[in-house]
């Protein structure tokens, strides 16, 4: 009997330390996201033919990715994960997301255009982007630090062009917060760390 009366004690002690520890997880904020650097600078062209610049983008949160409609590999992934994205972050949430192109010889905005339809784009919400070649390689390498090879080519097949496959998080004041790869529990905390940055104002 004090036997079952010692190990019932341990068994409700042990409840109450898992209840306490899950009372202070529950109440502890979430740390604050890194600040990494400024969103870079550029001028580029939407699917529906519009100018886009990085200014514009300013005032709402940004999910950014990389990639281009002949890609036979992990972009049918990426974008299809990116269309997930629009459905599980609330539309009344200032959140763009944006597909940045890598092969903009081949991608024009009817490209892109037609690409974003299969994908159930909605251009309120999501916007893919392609313009002036140097002007693309210099905004996707040099400012969201994100490798392409293969690309200088204009007769590179799809298969010799290789990029980076991360998703970048912006805040509403164009400042980089994250970069997360492309795997299911970093998607779900992408878009736990989207909704905070877009309420947080």
């Amino acid at each position: 009997m004090e036997k079952s009366r010692t190990i019932a004690g341990i068994a409700i002690g042990l409840l109450a330390c898992l209840a306490i520890w899950a009372g202070v997880t529950w109440l502890s904020p979430e740390p604050p996201l890194p600040e990494l650097f400024p969103m870079p600078e550029f001028e580029l062209t939407s699917e529906q033919g519009k100018a886009v610049r990085a200014e514009d983008l300013r005032g709402q949160v940004v999910v950014a990715n990389f990639i281009f409609t002949r890609c036979p590999t992990v972009c049918p992934g990426l974008t299809a994960r990116m269309a997930r994205l629009q459905s599980e972050i609330p539309a009344d949430l200032p959140v763009r997301l944006v597909s940045f192109s890598v092969d903009p010889r081949h991608d024009t905005p009817e490209v892109l255009r037609e690409y974003g339809e299969k994908y159930g784009q909605d251009p309120r919400r999501w916007t893919f982007l392609t313009g002036d070649f140097e002007a693309v390689l210099k905004a996707v390498e040099e400012g969201f630090r994100i490798g392409v090879k293969g690309v200088e080519d204009p007769n590179a097949s799809p298969f010799d062009i290789v990029h980076g496959e991360h998703f970048v998080l912006i805040d509403r004041k164009g400042r980089i917060r994250g970069y997360y790869p492309n795997a299911e529990p970093d998607l779900r905390q992408l878009v736990r760390d989207a909704k905070r940055l877009a309420r947080e104002g």
